[in-house]
C-alpha cells in the first residue's frame, strides 16, 4: 500500500540555537540527508506555544522547521515552503521567513517586504503546512550543498480568532489630529481626522462606538448645550452621536476615526470618551480610560448630510417576508445571526426502488429498478482478481458524477460534509493518493446529466477537497438512527451483493436494506452553500457532486440503484433521469461509451447512497425601502447621491462575517403578503444581462433613486461557532 503523508511530528520543549548548526558539507565533512525534523509552534521568545495540528494556534505565533541540514536561505520561498488557507487552500499568508543554520521561521507579523502585519494569520482558519520532496516540483527546498530536500511533508492547524497571551494591559497615550489643530485658536478641523494612539497594538474588533450604557468602547459626541441654547442645540446636534468608522494605522497602534461627513460646518463643540472595552491583542483592557475635550470644530467641515440608521430596537423596518436573522428580540438593538445547526440528507438506494406501482401481491413491482453494487468511484487493484476485464481499467481510476434534484438535498445550507453507504455494510483498508470532490449547481435545471463532466456545470464547481483519502478497515459501519428498515414479508432472497434472481421471487432486493449506515469521504476544506431559490419541493436546481479517485490497492462497493426494469433486464424505466456518470479519473466524457443499442448507458438512470451535512450558518436580515417624506431617515429623493454603509462592530469576532447589499427604486409595489416588490415601471438596480432587479454591493449604483433598502447576510464561523452581532447600519446621504 502506498505510504501515506506523513502527519504529524513532535513539538521540542527548548530551542538550543547552539544545535542548530550542523554539517553542511565542507571541510570533508560528508553530507547528511535532508530532511525534516521538527515542527514547531512557538511563541514570541521561541518557546513551543501549541502542539502540532493544533486547533488553536494564536494569530501572531511563530512555525518553526527544524531539518537535518542547515538551510540554503535562497531556497526558501512560499513555493518550496508552502503555508496556504482560504477556498481549495490557495492563498498564500502574508508573512516572512527567517533562516537560522538548520530551521526556517516563519512570521506572520511581518511582510516579506518588511511591513508590519500585526494580526497575524486570519482568524479562525484552517491552514496546511507542506514541504514538496526532491521529484515533485522543479524547486524544492535545499540544503548549503545544494542537496534537496528528501521527503514530502503535510500537516494542517486551526487559528483562533485571538493572539499570543501576555500580561501588560494597553495604556491610551494621547489623541492626535489630522492635519494638525489651529495654533492660535486650538479649534481641530472640520475635515480631518481624529487618531487615538495607544502604545501596542489594540484589538479592532473592540472598537464599539457608543454609550459605555449601551456596550461602547468609545463615544464621540456632540456635547449636550440644550439648556444653555448653544451651538449644538441650534444645528439641532445636542448630545447627538458622531457616526464614523475607524482604521488601524499599519502597525494598529493608532485608531483614525472619520466622520461620515465632517465633523461640523459649524463650530460645534465635541467630545471623546475611551471606556475600558478597548482591548490590546492580548485581550487585555485598557488601563487607563478617560474623557477627553471638549473640543471645538473650526466649522471649515463639509456640510451635515442625512442619515438612514438602523438600531434594531424593534422591528418596523424588518422585511419580514425575506428575513430570517435576529432582529432586536432576543436582545434589543441588537441584529444576531442564526444559531449554527446541522441536518443530515440521507439519498437512500431502497428508497429509489420505491418508484413505480406494486406488483398487486404484495411485493415489488417489476418497475421498480435494482439493486446494484458499486465499485466507482472507490475503485481499487484487488477488483481485477475477481474480474479482469474491468472497463475502465482500475489502473486509471474513476470520476463518479451524481446528480441530486433540490426535493432531495432540501433547504439551503453551507454543505459541510458528504458521506457514502457502503454495499457490504464494511470498509476494508485503502489508501488512495490523490481524491478530488467537487460540488457544483447542474447548468440546465434538469436532473438528467450530459455526455461531458465539466459541461454539465453552471459555472465553476467548487472544489471541497483535493487531496490523499486513508480508508480504515470497518467490520461493522453501523446502521443510521432512526432510519426504518425494510423487513421481509418472507420468501427467498437475492444472492449476495443483490445478484439477479427469479422475478417471482418478491424480495430479491433484500440485501440492500440490511445496513444503511455510512462512511464518511475525506474532512472538506472548504464548504458550499446550497440554495434552492426558494422552496426546495418546487425548486427546479439541481445539486451536482463529482468524485474522481486514483487507483486504490483495495475496492470498496458502494450501495446503488439501478433503474432497470425487474430483474437485470438492461432495459431502463421509462422516465427515470440519467443521474449519475463514470469515467476515468480526472476524464472529460464517460468510459466506456454510451451506446443504447448495445445496453451500455453513460450517463445512466442510477444512484449511490449518499449522505450531505448541511450546516445553517447564512442568515438574511432585510430592510424595507427607506424613501422621501418627514421624520427619520428619509431619502433626498431623486437628488440623492449614497455613501457606503458603516456597520458597527466593523469586525466581527471569532472569524464571523457580515456582508452587506443594497437594491435601489424609483418606486415599489406592495403585495397583501407586506413583502415590497420594485416597480418594474420605474429605475431599479438592475442586472446587466437580463434587466431583472437585482442586489449591488456597490451602492453607487443606487445614486439618484428615490428608495434604497439594505440586505445583510450574517455568515457565522463554523470553527469557532462565533455567530455575527450587528448594533447598527448607517449609510450616509448628500444632495447631488
Amino acid at each position: 500500500m502506498p505510504t501515506a503523508p506523513l502527519r504529524a511530528l513532535t513539538v521540542v520543549i527548548v530551542i538550543s540555537l547552539a544545535l542548530l548548526a550542523t554539517s553542511c558539507g565542507g571541510g570533508g565533512i560528508a553530507a547528511k540527508e535532508m530532511v525534516l525534523l521538527e515542527l514547531q509552534y512557538l511563541d514570541r521568545s521561541l518557546a513551543p506555544t501549541a502542539p502540532t495540528g493544533t486547533t488553536s494556534l494564536p494569530r501572531n505565533a511563530l512555525i518553526g522547521l527544524v531539518f537535518s541540514e542547515r538551510v540554503d536561505p535562497t531556497s526558501v520561498n512560499p513555493q518550496t515552503v508552502r503555508f496556504r488557507f482560504g477556498p481549495s487552500f490557495q492563498s498564500v499568508p502574508a508573512g516572512s521567513f527567517q533562516i537560522v543554520g538548520n530551521q526556517v521561521l516563519f512570521d506572520p507579523t511581518l511582510t516579506s517586504q518588511g511591513q508590519p502585519n500585526p494580526g497575524g494569520l486570519e482568524p479562525v482558519t484552517q491552514y496546511t503546512v507542506s514541504l514538496p520532496s526532491v521529484g515533485e516540483q522543479a524547486s524544492v527546498l535545499e540544503n548549503l550543498d545544494d542537496d534537496p530536500n528528501l521527503r514530502t511533508f503535510f500537516t494542517q492547524f486551526t487559528t483562533t480568532d485571538g493572539w499570543l497571551r501576555d500580561l501588560s494591559p494597553p495604556r491610551l497615550l494621547r489623541l492626535v489630529w489630522a492635519p494638525d489643530v489651529d495654533e492660535l485658536t486650538g479649534n481641530v478641523p472640520g475635515n480631518g481626522l481624529l487618531g487615538i494612539e495607544f502604545e501596542e497594538p489594540m484589538d479592532p474588533a473592540s472598537f464599539r462606538q457608543g454609550r459605555l450604557t449601551a456596550g461602547g468602547s468609545i463615544d464621540i459626541r456632540y456635547v449636550d448645550d440644550s439648556g444653555s441654547g448653544g451651538i449644538n442645540a441650534l444645528n439641532g446636534l445636542a448630545g447627538s452621536e458622531i457616526d464614523g468608522s475607524f482604521t488601524p494605522s499599519p502597525d494598529w497602534k493608532t485608531f483614525w476615526f472619520k466622520p461620515l461627513f465632517s465633523f461640523g460646518d459649524q463650530k460645534l463643540v465635541f467630545t471623546v470618551a475611551a471606556f475600558q472595552g478597548l482591548r490590546d491583542l492580548s485581550g487585555n483592557l485598557l488601563s487607563n480610560p478617560g474623557s477627553f475635550g471638549p473640543f471645538t470644530c473650526d466649522g471649515l467641515g463639509i456640510a451635515t448630510g442625512k442619515t438612514i440608521k438602523e438600531h434594531f430596537l424593534n422591528t418596523d423596518n424588518r422585511d419580514g417576508a425575506a428575513s430570517d436573522a435576529d432582529w432586536g428580540s432576543t436582545e434589543e438593538s441588537q441584529l444576531l445571526g442564526l444559531p449554527v445547526t446541522s441536518r443530515q440528507v440521507g439519498i437512500y438506494s431502497y428508497r429509489e426502488t420505491d418508484n413505480g406501482t406494486t406488483d398487486g401481491m404484495g411485493g415489488r413491482g417489476s418497475d421498480r429498478g435494482q439493486y446494484a453494487p458499486l465499485a466507482e468511484p472507490l475503485i481499487g487493484a484487488s477488483l481485477n482478481q475477481m474480474n479482469p476485464n474491468i472497463a475502465p481499467p482500475t489502473a486509471v481510476g474513476r470520476r463518479v458524477m451524481w446528480s441530486f434534484p433540490a426535493e432531495k438535498i432540501g433547504e439551503k445550507g453551507s454543505i459541510t460534509g458528504v458521506a457514502w453507504g457502503p454495499d457490504s455494510n464494511a470498509t476494508f483498508a485503502a489508501f488512495y493518493q490523490s481524491v478530488k470532490l467537487r460540488i457544483g449547481y447542474q447548468k440546465d435545471d434538469n436532473a438528467s446529466l450530459s455526455p461531458t463532466f465539466s459541461g454539465n456545470y453552471a459555472g465553476q464547481p467548487a472544489l471541497i477537497y483535493d487531496g490523499s483519502y486513508l480508508v480504515q478497515q470497518l467490520a461493522d459501519v453501523g446502521n443510521t438512527p432512526g432510519e426504518p428498515q425494510w423487513q421481509p414479508l418472507g420468501g427467498q432472497q437475492g444472492g449476495p451483493g443483490g445478484a439477479c434472481a427469479n422475478p417471482a421471487v418478491a424480495h430479491w432486493n433484500d440485501p440492500l436494506f440490511a445496513s444503511t449506515g455510512w462512511y464518511d469521504w475525506p474532512e472538506l476544506t472548504t464548504f458550499f452553500e446550497w440554495d434552492p431559490d426558494g422552496s426546495a419541493a418546487t425548486s427546479k436546481k439541481v445539486l451536482i457532486f463529482d468524485a474522481s479517485v486514483s487507483e486504490g490497492d483495495t475496492h470498496q462497493q458502494v450501495r446503488g440503484w439501478l433503474g432497470m426494469t425487474f430483474p437485470c433486464s438492461g432495459t431502463p424505466i421509462l422516465g427515470i433521469p440519467n443521474t449519475r456518470m463514470y469515467g476515468e479519473r480526472e476524464a472529460e466524457v464517460p468510459n466506456p461509451s454510451p451506446n443504447p443499442a448495445a445496453g451500455v448507458l453513460n450517463p445512466e438512470p442510477a444512484t449511490s447512497d449518499t449522505r450531505f451535512t448541511i450546516t445553517r450558518r447564512i442568515s438574511t436580515a432585510q430592510s424595507k425601502f427607506f424613501g422621501p417624506g418627514l421624520g427619520d431617515n428619509t431619502t433626498f429623493d431623486d437628488d440623492t447621491d449614497y455613501a457606503p454603509a458603516i456597520l458597527s462592530p466593523a469586525v466581527q469576532p471569532g472569524g464571523a462575517l457580515v456582508e452587506i447589499e443594497y437594491q435601489g427604486a424609483d418606486a415599489f409595489d406592495t403585495d397583501p403578503q407586506g413583502n415590497q416588490i420594485v416597480n418594474q415601471a420605474a429605475p431599479f438596480t438592475a442586472d446587466p444581462v437580463t434587466g431583472q432587479p437585482t442586489w449591488v454591493s456597490d451602492i453607487d449604483k443606487c445614486d439618484g433613486m428615490k428608495h434604497i433598502r439594505f440586505r445583510l447576510r450574517l455568515i457565522a464561523n463554523l470553527t469557532s461557532l462565533a455567530v455575527p452581532k450587528v448594533d447598527k447600519v448607517v449609510i450616509p446621504m448628500t444632495a447631488d
